[in-house]
Protein backbone atom coordinates (compact mmCIF):
# COMPACT_ATOMS: atom_id res chain seq x y z
CA UNK A 1 0.00 0.00 0.00
CA UNK A 2 2.93 2.55 0.85
CA UNK A 3 3.65 2.17 -2.72
CA UNK A 4 0.47 3.48 -4.04
CA UNK A 5 -0.11 6.21 -1.21
CA UNK A 6 -0.03 9.90 -2.18
CA UNK A 7 0.58 12.71 0.14
CA UNK A 8 -2.13 15.34 0.71
CA UNK A 9 -1.62 18.51 2.13
CA UNK A 10 -4.09 20.68 2.92
CA UNK A 11 -3.23 25.16 3.65
CA UNK A 12 -6.19 26.57 5.57
CA UNK A 13 -6.39 29.88 6.15
CA UNK A 14 -8.74 30.34 9.55
CA UNK A 15 -10.72 33.35 10.40
CA UNK A 16 -11.71 33.46 6.80
CA UNK A 17 -15.66 33.29 7.17
CA UNK A 18 -15.19 35.85 9.97
CA UNK A 19 -13.19 38.21 7.53
CA UNK A 20 -15.78 38.79 4.64
CA UNK A 21 -18.61 40.43 5.66
CA UNK A 22 -20.77 43.49 4.10
CA UNK A 23 -19.20 45.53 1.99
CA UNK A 24 -15.69 44.54 2.31
CA UNK A 25 -16.17 41.21 0.61
CA UNK A 26 -14.29 42.55 -2.19
CA UNK A 27 -10.89 43.10 -0.29
CA UNK A 28 -10.69 40.26 1.56
CA UNK A 29 -11.00 38.26 -1.29
CA UNK A 30 -8.29 40.15 -2.68
CA UNK A 31 -5.82 39.40 0.36
CA UNK A 32 -7.22 35.74 0.29
CA UNK A 33 -6.22 35.47 -3.26
CA UNK A 34 -2.67 37.44 -2.64
CA UNK A 35 -2.07 34.88 0.88
CA UNK A 36 -2.91 32.03 -1.85
CA UNK A 37 -0.13 33.04 -4.08
CA UNK A 38 2.18 33.23 -2.03
CA UNK A 39 1.78 29.92 -0.23
CA UNK A 40 1.59 28.20 -3.85
CA UNK A 41 4.93 29.91 -4.28
CA UNK A 42 6.49 29.38 -0.68
CA UNK A 43 5.97 25.30 -1.31
CA UNK A 44 9.69 23.44 -1.23
CA UNK A 45 8.20 19.93 -2.32
CA UNK A 46 7.15 21.59 -5.63
CA UNK A 47 4.31 19.93 -4.80
CA UNK A 48 0.34 20.10 -7.51
CA UNK A 49 -2.37 22.26 -6.39
CA UNK A 50 -5.10 20.28 -6.47
CA UNK A 51 -7.68 23.16 -6.17
CA UNK A 52 -8.39 26.25 -4.41
CA UNK A 53 -11.34 25.58 -1.79
CA UNK A 54 -12.29 28.87 -0.90
CA UNK A 55 -10.25 29.62 2.24
CA UNK A 56 -7.55 26.93 1.29
CA UNK A 57 -5.03 25.16 -0.87
CA UNK A 58 -5.22 21.66 -1.43
CA UNK A 59 -1.79 19.98 -2.65
CA UNK A 60 -1.03 16.55 -3.45
CA UNK A 61 1.95 14.34 -4.60
CA UNK A 62 0.60 11.31 -6.78
CA UNK A 63 2.11 8.20 -5.62
CA UNK A 64 4.62 9.46 -3.33
CA UNK A 65 4.65 10.14 0.47
CA UNK A 66 7.28 12.10 1.92
CA UNK A 67 9.39 12.14 4.99
CA UNK A 68 8.48 14.15 8.19
CA UNK A 69 11.18 16.62 8.07
CA UNK A 70 10.36 17.34 4.70
CA UNK A 71 6.83 18.03 5.95
CA UNK A 72 8.34 20.16 8.69
CA UNK A 73 9.86 21.97 6.46
CA UNK A 74 7.46 22.43 4.10
CA UNK A 75 5.08 23.88 7.35
CA UNK A 76 8.02 26.49 7.99
CA UNK A 77 7.96 27.78 5.11
CA UNK A 78 4.76 28.62 4.20
CA UNK A 79 4.09 29.46 7.60
CA UNK A 80 6.79 31.72 7.01
CA UNK A 81 5.73 33.39 4.13
CA UNK A 82 1.96 33.50 5.02
CA UNK A 83 3.15 36.10 8.32
CA UNK A 84 5.49 37.98 6.46
CA UNK A 85 3.18 39.25 3.94
CA UNK A 86 0.58 40.01 6.27
CA UNK A 87 3.24 41.75 8.07
CA UNK A 88 4.44 43.75 5.05
CA UNK A 89 0.66 44.42 3.90
CA UNK A 90 0.25 45.90 7.49
CA UNK A 91 3.26 48.15 7.05
CA UNK A 92 2.30 49.41 3.43
CA UNK A 93 -1.69 49.39 4.31
CA UNK A 94 -3.52 52.48 3.13
CA UNK A 95 -7.08 50.97 3.36
CA UNK A 96 -8.94 51.26 6.50
CA UNK A 97 -12.02 48.91 5.67
CA UNK A 98 -12.54 46.57 8.34
CA UNK A 99 -11.36 43.22 6.21
CA UNK A 100 -8.21 45.14 5.41
CA UNK A 101 -7.77 46.55 8.99
CA UNK A 102 -8.11 42.63 10.20
CA UNK A 103 -6.35 40.72 7.86
CA UNK A 104 -3.50 40.83 10.26
CA UNK A 105 -5.54 38.23 12.86
CA UNK A 106 -5.80 35.47 9.70
CA UNK A 107 -3.84 32.31 11.12
CA UNK A 108 -2.45 29.54 9.71
CA UNK A 109 -3.15 25.68 9.93
CA UNK A 110 -1.42 22.52 8.06
CA UNK A 111 -2.92 19.23 7.27
CA UNK A 112 -1.32 16.38 6.43
CA UNK A 113 -2.33 12.56 5.38
CA UNK A 114 -1.53 10.03 3.01
CA UNK A 115 -3.90 7.44 1.19
CA UNK A 116 -4.62 6.03 -2.28
CA UNK A 117 -6.13 8.16 -4.86
CA UNK A 118 -6.91 8.55 -8.18
CA UNK A 119 -6.72 10.89 -10.85
CA UNK A 120 -9.69 11.78 -12.41
CA UNK A 121 -8.77 13.55 -15.96
CA UNK A 122 -11.34 16.55 -17.14
CA UNK A 123 -10.12 17.51 -20.31
CA UNK A 124 -6.70 19.26 -19.42
CA UNK A 125 -7.48 19.20 -15.77
CA UNK A 126 -6.48 16.63 -13.30
CA UNK A 127 -8.49 16.76 -9.96
CA UNK A 128 -7.67 13.64 -7.36
CA UNK A 129 -10.44 12.02 -5.42
CA UNK A 130 -10.98 8.80 -3.36
CA UNK A 131 -11.46 8.28 0.20
CA UNK A 132 -8.24 10.05 1.24
CA UNK A 133 -9.59 13.34 0.26
CA UNK A 134 -12.84 12.51 2.18
CA UNK A 135 -10.86 12.03 5.27
CA UNK A 136 -7.99 14.75 5.34
CA UNK A 137 -11.35 17.17 4.68
CA UNK A 138 -12.90 15.09 8.05
CA UNK A 139 -9.52 16.19 10.08
CA UNK A 140 -10.10 20.12 9.34
CA UNK A 141 -13.04 19.45 12.20
CA UNK A 142 -10.83 18.24 14.83
CA UNK A 143 -10.26 19.13 18.72
CA UNK A 144 -6.72 20.32 18.36
CA UNK A 145 -6.20 23.55 21.01
CA UNK A 146 -4.40 26.09 19.49
CA UNK A 147 -5.00 28.23 16.53
CA UNK A 148 -2.13 26.99 14.24
CA UNK A 149 -0.59 23.79 13.62
CA UNK A 150 0.54 21.43 11.82
CA UNK A 151 -1.34 18.05 12.17
CA UNK A 152 -0.07 15.21 11.24
CA UNK A 153 -2.46 12.06 10.50
CA UNK A 154 -1.86 8.43 11.65
CA UNK A 155 -1.53 7.37 8.35
CA UNK A 156 1.28 9.36 7.35
CA UNK A 157 3.39 8.83 10.35
CA UNK A 158 2.95 4.89 9.45
CA UNK A 159 3.60 5.52 6.08
CA UNK A 160 6.08 8.55 6.16
CA UNK A 161 9.57 8.39 4.63
CA UNK A 162 12.37 7.96 6.62
CA UNK A 163 13.55 11.06 7.89
CA UNK A 164 17.58 11.26 6.98
CA UNK A 165 18.69 11.32 10.14
CA UNK A 166 17.70 15.03 10.20
CA UNK A 167 16.92 16.32 14.14
CA UNK A 168 13.70 17.47 14.65
CA UNK A 169 14.10 21.80 14.61
CA UNK A 170 14.25 22.90 18.55
CA UNK A 171 11.02 24.77 18.10
CA UNK A 172 9.10 21.17 17.81
CA UNK A 173 6.94 20.04 20.29
CA UNK A 174 4.47 16.82 19.54
CA UNK A 175 1.27 16.40 20.98
CA UNK A 176 -1.32 13.58 20.53
CA UNK A 177 -4.57 14.21 19.91
CA UNK A 178 -8.17 12.48 18.49
CA UNK A 179 -11.50 13.16 17.61
CA UNK A 180 -14.86 11.81 17.51
CA UNK A 181 -16.51 11.72 14.47
CA UNK A 182 -20.68 10.70 14.57
CA UNK A 183 -20.13 8.07 11.34
CA UNK A 184 -16.28 7.26 11.74
CA UNK A 185 -15.77 7.03 15.33
CA UNK A 186 -12.27 8.42 16.44
CA UNK A 187 -9.58 9.28 14.79
CA UNK A 188 -5.97 9.86 16.11
CA UNK A 189 -3.33 12.47 14.74
CA UNK A 190 -0.15 13.85 15.55
CA UNK A 191 -0.22 18.08 15.71
CA UNK A 192 2.44 20.47 16.42
CA UNK A 193 1.80 23.69 17.30
CA UNK A 194 3.51 27.19 14.77
CA UNK A 195 3.14 29.37 17.15
CA UNK A 196 7.02 29.27 17.78
CA UNK A 197 8.05 30.52 14.54
CA UNK A 198 6.49 33.54 14.57
CA UNK A 199 10.04 34.35 16.40
CA UNK A 200 11.00 33.73 12.70
CA UNK A 201 9.01 35.78 10.98
CA UNK A 202 11.34 38.99 9.76
CA UNK A 203 10.02 42.48 9.77
CA UNK A 204 8.37 44.43 7.10
CA UNK A 205 10.55 46.56 4.58
CA UNK A 206 10.00 50.15 5.90
CA UNK A 207 8.25 52.61 3.41
CA UNK A 208 9.32 55.78 2.20
CA UNK A 209 7.98 59.14 3.69
CA UNK A 210 8.89 62.25 1.44
CA UNK A 211 10.57 64.80 3.41
CA UNK A 212 7.51 67.34 4.06
CA UNK A 213 8.52 70.97 2.63
CA UNK A 214 8.63 74.25 4.58
CA UNK A 215 5.94 75.91 3.21
CA UNK A 216 2.93 73.62 1.41
CA UNK A 217 0.04 74.84 -0.28
CA UNK A 218 -2.76 74.34 2.37
CA UNK A 219 -6.60 74.20 1.44
CA UNK A 220 -9.24 73.43 3.84
CA UNK A 221 -13.28 73.18 3.18
CA UNK A 222 -16.23 71.12 5.46
CA UNK A 223 -17.84 68.50 3.58
CA UNK A 224 -20.82 67.08 4.55
CA UNK A 225 -19.81 63.12 4.60
CA UNK A 226 -18.35 60.94 7.33
CA UNK A 227 -14.59 60.95 6.99
CA UNK A 228 -14.52 57.07 6.65
CA UNK A 229 -16.65 57.46 3.48
CA UNK A 230 -14.27 60.17 2.35
CA UNK A 231 -11.08 57.77 2.61
CA UNK A 232 -12.74 55.11 1.03
CA UNK A 233 -13.34 56.43 -1.57
CA UNK A 234 -10.06 57.91 -2.49
CA UNK A 235 -8.54 54.87 -1.50
CA UNK A 236 -10.64 53.30 -4.42
CA UNK A 237 -8.79 53.99 -7.61
CA UNK A 238 -11.22 52.61 -9.85
CA UNK A 239 -13.91 54.23 -9.50
CA UNK A 240 -12.28 58.14 -9.83
CA UNK A 241 -13.45 59.04 -12.60
CA UNK A 242 -16.64 58.77 -11.12
CA UNK A 243 -16.50 61.56 -8.87
CA UNK A 244 -13.36 63.48 -10.18
CA UNK A 245 -15.04 65.27 -13.14
CA UNK A 246 -11.84 65.81 -14.93
CA UNK A 247 -10.27 62.45 -15.03
CA UNK A 248 -11.90 60.32 -17.88
CA UNK A 249 -10.17 56.80 -17.13
CA UNK A 250 -8.02 55.29 -14.93
CA UNK A 251 -5.49 52.77 -15.99
CA UNK A 252 -3.90 50.53 -13.11
CA UNK A 253 -0.42 48.79 -12.50
CA UNK A 254 -1.92 46.03 -10.25
CA UNK A 255 -5.51 44.72 -9.91
CA UNK A 256 -4.34 44.24 -6.24
CA UNK A 257 -5.25 46.36 -3.09
CA UNK A 258 -4.29 50.05 -3.17
CA UNK A 259 -1.26 50.59 -0.89
CA UNK A 260 1.80 52.15 -0.40
CA UNK A 261 3.68 52.18 -3.66
CA UNK A 262 0.82 51.06 -5.94
CA UNK A 263 0.79 53.45 -9.38
CA UNK A 264 -1.93 54.45 -11.70
CA UNK A 265 -2.17 56.77 -14.70
CA UNK A 266 -5.45 59.04 -14.41
CA UNK A 267 -6.68 59.86 -18.07
CA UNK A 268 -7.32 63.76 -18.44
CA UNK A 269 -7.52 66.48 -20.75
CA UNK A 270 -4.37 67.63 -20.05
CA UNK A 271 -2.55 64.59 -20.62
CA UNK A 272 -1.98 61.28 -17.93
CA UNK A 273 -1.00 62.15 -14.89
CA UNK A 274 1.27 59.25 -13.23
CA UNK A 275 0.70 58.61 -9.35
CA UNK A 276 2.17 56.51 -6.05
CA UNK A 277 0.49 56.26 -3.40
CA UNK A 278 2.25 57.63 -0.24
CA UNK A 279 2.42 56.03 3.48
CA UNK A 280 0.70 58.10 6.21
CA UNK A 281 3.21 60.19 7.92
CA UNK A 282 0.60 60.82 10.85
CA UNK A 283 -0.78 57.28 12.04
CA UNK A 284 -3.12 59.26 14.53
CA UNK A 285 -4.85 60.94 11.77
CA UNK A 286 -7.25 59.99 8.86
CA UNK A 287 -4.46 60.74 5.69
CA UNK A 288 -4.65 59.69 2.08
CA UNK A 289 -1.46 60.77 0.74
CA UNK A 290 -0.17 60.65 -3.36
CA UNK A 291 2.91 61.61 -5.00
CA UNK A 292 2.56 62.99 -9.07
CA UNK A 293 5.49 61.27 -11.00
CA UNK A 294 5.84 63.00 -13.66
CA UNK A 295 4.94 66.87 -13.03
CA UNK A 296 7.97 68.45 -14.93
CA UNK A 297 7.64 72.02 -13.30
CA UNK A 298 9.20 71.04 -10.19
CA UNK A 299 11.60 68.31 -9.19
CA UNK A 300 9.08 66.44 -6.29
CA UNK A 301 5.36 66.87 -6.12
CA UNK A 302 3.00 65.43 -3.13
CA UNK A 303 0.50 65.63 -1.30
CA UNK A 304 -1.83 64.52 1.65
CA UNK A 305 -5.25 64.94 2.34
CA UNK A 306 -5.94 64.69 6.16
CA UNK A 307 -9.88 64.03 7.16
CA UNK A 308 -11.14 65.18 10.51
CA UNK A 309 -14.46 64.21 11.80
CA UNK A 310 -16.61 66.94 12.25
CA UNK A 311 -19.99 66.99 14.28
CA UNK A 312 -21.43 68.01 10.55
CA UNK A 313 -19.23 65.56 8.28
CA UNK A 314 -15.87 66.23 7.73
CA UNK A 315 -13.04 68.97 7.83
CA UNK A 316 -10.99 67.86 4.36
CA UNK A 317 -7.41 69.85 4.39
CA UNK A 318 -4.87 68.99 1.72
CA UNK A 319 -1.07 69.90 2.34
CA UNK A 320 0.21 70.03 -1.27
CA UNK A 321 4.34 69.94 -1.23
CA UNK A 322 6.46 70.49 -3.86
CA UNK A 323 10.37 70.90 -4.53
CA UNK A 324 11.60 73.41 -7.06
CA UNK A 325 14.15 72.56 -9.28
CA UNK A 326 17.52 74.61 -7.85
CA UNK A 327 18.72 77.92 -9.21
CA UNK A 328 15.39 78.29 -11.68
CA UNK A 329 12.81 77.31 -9.21
CA UNK A 330 12.19 80.55 -8.06
CA UNK A 331 11.61 81.73 -11.58
CA UNK A 332 8.84 79.56 -11.81
CA UNK A 333 7.45 79.90 -8.21
CA UNK A 334 4.39 81.86 -8.67
CA UNK A 335 2.97 80.11 -12.00
CA UNK A 336 3.70 77.13 -10.12
CA UNK A 337 1.85 77.97 -6.80
CA UNK A 338 -1.33 78.99 -8.94
CA UNK A 339 -1.59 75.95 -10.71
CA UNK A 340 -0.80 73.61 -7.68
CA UNK A 341 -3.87 75.89 -6.15
CA UNK A 342 -6.10 75.30 -8.84
CA UNK A 343 -5.78 71.83 -8.65
CA UNK A 344 -6.18 71.53 -4.59
CA UNK A 345 -9.26 73.56 -5.21
CA UNK A 346 -10.95 71.52 -8.09
CA UNK A 347 -9.71 67.99 -6.12
CA UNK A 348 -11.52 69.30 -3.01
CA UNK A 349 -14.76 70.44 -4.88
CA UNK A 350 -15.08 67.27 -6.58
CA UNK A 351 -14.61 65.34 -3.58
CA UNK A 352 -17.71 67.64 -1.65
CA UNK A 353 -19.65 67.30 -4.88
CA UNK A 354 -19.59 63.32 -5.24
CA UNK A 355 -22.62 61.85 -4.87
CA UNK A 356 -21.23 58.23 -4.47
CA UNK A 357 -23.13 55.80 -2.09
CA UNK A 358 -21.55 54.36 0.74
CA UNK A 359 -22.11 51.09 -0.40
CA UNK A 360 -20.73 51.67 -4.04
CA UNK A 361 -17.80 52.71 -2.87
Amino acid sequence: MADKSSLLVIADISGFTQFIRGNEIIHSRHIIAELMEVLIDADPLHLTVAEIEGDAVLFYRYNAVASRSEVVLLAERLFTAFHKHLRQYESLRVCQCGACAASTSLTLKILVHVGVIELLKVKQFRKPFGEALIWIHLLLKNTVPHREYLLLSSQFLVLAMPSDHFPDPSWIEIFEGETSYQDVGSISYSYISLSPLHAGVSEPVKGHFPKLTDNPLVLTTAISRPAADLHALLVNLSIIPKWEKSIQAVRLSSDKINRSGTRHICVSDSGPLSFETLQNPWPDKLVYGQRLRNERRVRDLFFYIILQPTAGGTSARIELHYKPWPLIGWLLERTVRKRFRRFAEELLESLKQNQLSAESI
